[in-house]
């Protein structure tokens, strides 16, 4: 339990540094809209689309070398929205043992200790000590911004190359076998971008199209 006044907070998460200073609601809200207004880092957008890029060119390779399998051609489009939730939950979990090496470790650690020192304080935090802990969960949810670009944009690289080697292409599987609106490898980076972007936004637009709604 932290002492009387200290900062309730759960080292590792991003809103873990809301002060309990009073007023206490002040303090929460503001921390939170700082957490939130954090966005990606020019780095970590330019490493999430470099990765896309090799995996494009990993792709084209294989193309190129005529490496790749036969199309894959679903017989409705259900079934390949299906076979790319499939094919995106089987990214997520190829990646997930490397998500330790991802951005964001470090923040983490740093308001976990910045929590913990805080709260062992007898007397109660200051506001020395609530900037502190307001100035690490900014860098968590920066962090966190960082860690999602530069995971999506390795998941969209890997399921780029997995697309061509494997002759899954979304708008061919759509469109038909005897389509060439665009070019294999474009195709294979197309159904990159989607299965890099994960299997929550594949299941609603499974959902919507079952339904028959339009998409927002």
């Amino acid at each position: 339990m932290p002492p009387s006044g200290g900062l309730a907070a759960s080292p590792g998460n991003a809103d873990a540094g809301a002060a309990t200073a009073t007023p206490r609601s002040e303090q929460e809200s503001g921390l939170s809209v700082v957490a939130a207004s954090q966005q990606a880092g020019a780095g970590a957008v330019v490493a999430g689309f470099g990765l896309i890029a090799v995996g494009a060119v990993g792709g084209w390779l294989i193309w190129r070398s005529g490496a790749s399998a036969a199309k894959i051609q679903p017989e409705d489009t259900t079934g390949v929205f299906l076979t790319l939730l499939v094919f995106a939950a089987a990214v997520e979990r190829i990646l997930e043992p490397f998500s330790r090496w991802l951005p964001g470790r470090a923040a983490e650690a740093a308001l976990s200790r910045t929590v913990t020192d805080v709260n062992s304080r007898v007397d109660g935090p200051t506001e020395a000590d609530r900037e502190a802990v307001a100035v690490a969960t900014a860098k968590v949810a920066r962090a966190k911004a960082n860690r999602t670009i530069v995971a999506w944009g390795l998941a969209s690289g890997l399921a780029t190359v997995a697309s061509s080697a494997g002759g899954f292409y979304v708008l061919h599987a759509v469109a038909g076998a005897d389509w060439n609106g665009v070019a294999v490898w474009v195709d294979a980076v197309v159904t990159g971008v989607m299965v890099g972007s994960g299997t929550k936004p594949l299941h609603d637009l499974i959902t919507r199209a079952q339904n028959g709604t339009p998409s927002p």
